[in-house]
Protein backbone atom coordinates (compact mmCIF):
# COMPACT_ATOMS: atom_id res chain seq x y z
CA UNK A 1 0.00 0.00 0.00
CA UNK A 2 2.39 2.28 0.81
CA UNK A 3 4.39 1.58 -2.40
CA UNK A 4 1.02 2.64 -4.80
CA UNK A 5 0.29 5.98 -2.67
CA UNK A 6 4.06 6.72 -3.17
CA UNK A 7 3.58 6.17 -7.07
CA UNK A 8 0.35 8.10 -7.08
CA UNK A 9 1.80 11.08 -5.36
CA UNK A 10 4.94 10.80 -7.90
CA UNK A 11 2.83 10.93 -10.58
CA UNK A 12 0.07 13.56 -9.35
CA UNK A 13 3.45 16.16 -8.91
CA UNK A 14 4.03 14.93 -12.54
CA UNK A 15 0.85 15.78 -13.96
CA UNK A 16 0.56 19.19 -11.86
CA UNK A 17 4.44 19.62 -13.30
CA UNK A 18 3.37 19.20 -16.53
CA UNK A 19 0.44 21.78 -15.91
CA UNK A 20 3.08 24.44 -14.48
CA UNK A 21 4.76 24.10 -17.17
CA UNK A 22 2.49 24.66 -20.08
CA UNK A 23 0.84 27.62 -17.88
CA UNK A 24 4.46 29.17 -18.20
CA UNK A 25 4.82 28.47 -21.43
CA UNK A 26 1.66 30.27 -22.51
CA UNK A 27 1.79 32.77 -20.54
CA UNK A 28 5.79 33.74 -22.15
CA UNK A 29 3.66 33.53 -25.60
CA UNK A 30 1.18 35.87 -24.39
CA UNK A 31 3.47 38.32 -22.87
CA UNK A 32 6.00 38.11 -26.25
CA UNK A 33 2.83 38.84 -28.43
CA UNK A 34 1.95 41.82 -26.54
CA UNK A 35 5.51 42.90 -26.26
CA UNK A 36 5.76 42.35 -30.06
CA UNK A 37 2.68 44.11 -31.06
CA UNK A 38 3.26 46.74 -28.41
CA UNK A 39 6.39 47.06 -30.65
CA UNK A 40 5.00 47.48 -33.99
CA UNK A 41 2.50 49.88 -32.98
CA UNK A 42 5.10 52.10 -31.82
CA UNK A 43 7.83 51.29 -34.89
CA UNK A 44 8.32 54.14 -36.69
CA UNK A 45 7.04 54.29 -40.24
CA UNK A 46 9.96 53.06 -42.48
CA UNK A 47 9.16 54.75 -45.76
CA UNK A 48 5.92 56.53 -47.97
CA UNK A 49 5.77 54.99 -51.23
CA UNK A 50 3.13 56.97 -53.44
CA UNK A 51 2.19 55.51 -56.68
CA UNK A 52 0.43 57.21 -59.52
CA UNK A 53 -1.71 55.06 -61.49
CA UNK A 54 -2.42 55.67 -65.68
CA UNK A 55 1.17 58.21 -65.97
CA UNK A 56 0.60 56.08 -69.87
CA UNK A 57 -1.98 58.22 -70.59
CA UNK A 58 -1.33 61.64 -68.76
CA UNK A 59 1.08 63.09 -65.98
CA UNK A 60 -1.47 66.01 -64.81
CA UNK A 61 -0.04 64.91 -61.14
CA UNK A 62 3.33 63.45 -60.19
CA UNK A 63 4.50 61.23 -56.64
CA UNK A 64 6.55 64.72 -55.87
CA UNK A 65 4.01 66.82 -56.41
CA UNK A 66 1.64 64.87 -53.27
CA UNK A 67 5.00 64.29 -51.50
CA UNK A 68 4.64 68.58 -50.99
CA UNK A 69 1.17 68.39 -50.48
CA UNK A 70 1.78 66.23 -47.24
CA UNK A 71 5.03 67.91 -46.59
CA UNK A 72 3.01 71.34 -46.29
CA UNK A 73 0.44 70.00 -43.79
CA UNK A 74 2.98 67.90 -42.04
CA UNK A 75 1.35 64.92 -43.11
CA UNK A 76 4.49 62.66 -44.10
CA UNK A 77 4.31 59.66 -42.42
CA UNK A 78 7.91 58.85 -42.97
CA UNK A 79 9.35 58.39 -39.07
CA UNK A 80 6.66 58.79 -37.36
CA UNK A 81 5.04 55.94 -34.71
CA UNK A 82 3.19 53.71 -36.92
CA UNK A 83 0.23 53.47 -34.47
CA UNK A 84 -0.24 57.41 -35.00
CA UNK A 85 -0.43 57.82 -38.48
CA UNK A 86 -4.22 59.04 -39.56
CA UNK A 87 -4.41 57.33 -43.01
CA UNK A 88 -7.63 59.25 -43.76
CA UNK A 89 -5.80 62.97 -43.46
CA UNK A 90 -3.83 61.41 -46.15
CA UNK A 91 -6.04 60.25 -48.20
CA UNK A 92 -8.46 63.67 -47.87
CA UNK A 93 -5.21 65.63 -48.19
CA UNK A 94 -4.06 64.21 -51.43
CA UNK A 95 -7.59 64.27 -53.45
CA UNK A 96 -7.75 67.99 -52.72
CA UNK A 97 -4.78 68.16 -56.08
CA UNK A 98 -7.47 69.31 -58.62
CA UNK A 99 -6.10 66.53 -60.69
CA UNK A 100 -6.60 63.35 -58.15
CA UNK A 101 -9.85 61.44 -58.92
CA UNK A 102 -9.56 58.90 -55.81
CA UNK A 103 -6.60 57.97 -53.42
CA UNK A 104 -6.44 54.91 -51.11
CA UNK A 105 -3.85 54.91 -48.12
CA UNK A 106 -2.72 51.83 -46.51
CA UNK A 107 0.43 50.11 -44.17
CA UNK A 108 1.59 47.08 -44.95
CA UNK A 109 3.55 44.49 -42.26
CA UNK A 110 6.85 46.33 -42.85
CA UNK A 111 5.64 49.52 -41.55
CA UNK A 112 5.73 51.03 -44.68
CA UNK A 113 2.50 53.29 -45.99
CA UNK A 114 1.12 53.37 -49.09
CA UNK A 115 -0.85 55.80 -51.15
CA UNK A 116 -2.47 54.57 -54.26
CA UNK A 117 -3.32 57.67 -56.69
CA UNK A 118 -5.93 57.32 -59.59
CA UNK A 119 -5.61 60.55 -61.93
CA UNK A 120 -8.56 62.77 -63.64
CA UNK A 121 -7.72 62.08 -66.93
CA UNK A 122 -8.73 64.34 -70.16
CA UNK A 123 -11.15 62.95 -72.53
CA UNK A 124 -11.24 65.90 -74.92
CA UNK A 125 -9.09 69.07 -75.30
CA UNK A 126 -11.74 72.17 -76.15
CA UNK A 127 -10.84 74.82 -78.06
CA UNK A 128 -14.11 77.10 -78.59
CA UNK A 129 -14.39 79.74 -81.07
CA UNK A 130 -14.55 82.09 -78.12
CA UNK A 131 -11.18 81.83 -77.18
CA UNK A 132 -11.63 79.24 -74.50
CA UNK A 133 -8.95 76.27 -74.07
CA UNK A 134 -8.91 73.82 -71.86
CA UNK A 135 -9.69 70.07 -71.01
CA UNK A 136 -12.49 68.12 -69.55
CA UNK A 137 -12.78 65.10 -68.11
CA UNK A 138 -15.38 62.42 -68.22
CA UNK A 139 -18.11 64.16 -66.29
CA UNK A 140 -17.33 66.96 -68.63
CA UNK A 141 -16.20 69.25 -65.73
CA UNK A 142 -13.35 71.50 -66.67
CA UNK A 143 -9.40 70.63 -65.90
CA UNK A 144 -7.35 74.08 -65.44
CA UNK A 145 -4.20 75.02 -66.05
CA UNK A 146 -2.88 71.65 -67.49
CA UNK A 147 0.73 72.29 -67.55
CA UNK A 148 1.57 68.38 -69.08
CA UNK A 149 0.41 67.29 -72.64
CA UNK A 150 -2.16 64.78 -72.99
CA UNK A 151 -2.75 62.83 -76.01
CA UNK A 152 -7.00 63.65 -76.56
CA UNK A 153 -8.87 64.31 -79.30
CA UNK A 154 -9.51 68.54 -79.65
CA UNK A 155 -12.50 69.48 -80.19
CA UNK A 156 -12.70 73.28 -81.85
CA UNK A 157 -15.88 75.71 -83.04
CA UNK A 158 -18.96 76.74 -81.28
CA UNK A 159 -18.45 75.22 -77.69
CA UNK A 160 -20.38 76.57 -75.01
CA UNK A 161 -19.61 75.07 -71.02
CA UNK A 162 -22.66 73.58 -71.54
CA UNK A 163 -22.63 71.82 -74.69
CA UNK A 164 -18.80 70.52 -73.44
CA UNK A 165 -20.40 68.96 -70.29
CA UNK A 166 -23.76 67.76 -71.70
CA UNK A 167 -22.37 66.21 -74.85
CA UNK A 168 -18.42 66.18 -75.78
CA UNK A 169 -17.71 64.67 -72.15
CA UNK A 170 -19.60 61.49 -73.58
CA UNK A 171 -18.51 61.89 -76.94
CA UNK A 172 -14.82 61.71 -75.68
CA UNK A 173 -15.35 58.76 -73.27
CA UNK A 174 -16.97 57.21 -76.28
CA UNK A 175 -13.95 57.58 -78.51
CA UNK A 176 -11.28 56.68 -75.76
CA UNK A 177 -13.40 53.72 -75.07
CA UNK A 178 -12.44 52.27 -78.57
CA UNK A 179 -9.15 51.57 -80.09
CA UNK A 180 -9.48 51.92 -83.43
CA UNK A 181 -11.11 55.41 -83.02
CA UNK A 182 -9.63 56.42 -80.32
CA UNK A 183 -6.57 56.33 -83.00
CA UNK A 184 -8.40 57.58 -85.80
CA UNK A 185 -9.88 60.58 -84.58
CA UNK A 186 -7.84 63.48 -84.55
CA UNK A 187 -10.39 66.74 -83.88
CA UNK A 188 -14.00 67.20 -83.43
CA UNK A 189 -15.59 70.36 -85.04
CA UNK A 190 -18.84 71.82 -83.36
CA UNK A 191 -20.40 74.05 -86.26
CA UNK A 192 -22.72 76.65 -85.42
CA UNK A 193 -26.25 74.64 -85.31
CA UNK A 194 -24.75 72.30 -82.73
CA UNK A 195 -24.16 69.61 -85.32
CA UNK A 196 -20.48 67.56 -85.23
CA UNK A 197 -18.18 66.95 -87.91
CA UNK A 198 -15.07 64.49 -87.09
CA UNK A 199 -11.76 65.12 -88.74
CA UNK A 200 -9.86 61.79 -89.47
CA UNK A 201 -6.00 60.96 -88.70
CA UNK A 202 -6.22 58.56 -91.86
CA UNK A 203 -8.00 60.01 -95.40
CA UNK A 204 -8.75 63.42 -96.65
CA UNK A 205 -12.49 63.14 -95.63
CA UNK A 206 -14.20 64.78 -93.42
CA UNK A 207 -17.17 62.89 -91.41
CA UNK A 208 -20.60 64.34 -91.01
CA UNK A 209 -22.15 63.12 -87.64
CA UNK A 210 -25.29 65.65 -87.25
CA UNK A 211 -26.66 66.02 -84.34
CA UNK A 212 -24.25 64.85 -80.38
CA UNK A 213 -26.72 61.89 -80.51
CA UNK A 214 -26.10 58.01 -80.88
CA UNK A 215 -22.72 58.30 -81.41
CA UNK A 216 -21.45 55.05 -80.98
CA UNK A 217 -23.78 53.66 -83.62
CA UNK A 218 -23.03 56.31 -86.32
CA UNK A 219 -19.45 55.28 -85.52
CA UNK A 220 -20.16 51.41 -85.92
CA UNK A 221 -22.04 52.55 -89.31
CA UNK A 222 -18.46 54.77 -90.73
CA UNK A 223 -16.31 51.71 -89.34
CA UNK A 224 -18.54 48.97 -91.77
CA UNK A 225 -18.00 51.36 -94.62
CA UNK A 226 -14.62 51.47 -93.81
CA UNK A 227 -14.27 48.23 -93.99
CA UNK A 228 -16.28 47.29 -96.88
CA UNK A 229 -15.30 50.26 -99.31
CA UNK A 230 -12.72 52.68 -98.39
CA UNK A 231 -10.28 49.37 -97.90
CA UNK A 232 -11.37 48.62 -101.39
CA UNK A 233 -11.51 52.09 -103.22
CA UNK A 234 -8.83 53.83 -101.43
CA UNK A 235 -8.87 56.26 -98.19
CA UNK A 236 -9.34 59.07 -100.11
CA UNK A 237 -11.97 58.60 -102.67
CA UNK A 238 -14.75 60.74 -101.04
CA UNK A 239 -14.18 63.97 -99.45
CA UNK A 240 -17.26 63.39 -96.86
CA UNK A 241 -19.07 60.93 -95.04
CA UNK A 242 -22.62 61.84 -93.84
CA UNK A 243 -24.18 59.22 -90.99
CA UNK A 244 -26.42 62.03 -90.15
CA UNK A 245 -29.24 60.28 -90.88
CA UNK A 246 -30.43 56.93 -89.60
CA UNK A 247 -29.67 53.70 -91.79
CA UNK A 248 -27.89 55.17 -94.34
CA UNK A 249 -24.63 56.63 -95.57
CA UNK A 250 -24.07 59.47 -97.72
CA UNK A 251 -20.69 59.88 -99.73
CA UNK A 252 -19.44 62.84 -102.04
CA UNK A 253 -16.54 61.67 -104.18
CA UNK A 254 -13.26 63.85 -103.95
CA UNK A 255 -13.03 66.04 -106.99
Amino acid sequence: MPEQETKKKTSGWMVLMKIMVMLVLIAYLVFSFIKEHTWKNHAPCQDLIICVKDKSQASFVSEEDLLAILEKKHLNPKGSPINQINLQSIEKEIKTHQFVLDAQCYKTANNVVHVDVEQRLPVMRIMSSTGENYFIDGNGDKMLNVEYPADVVVSTGSISQKYAKKYLAHIGKTLQENSFWNSQVEQVNVLKDGTLEMIPRVGNHVINLGKPTGIAEKLKRVKVFYDKVLCNVGWNKYSRISVEYNNQIICTKTK
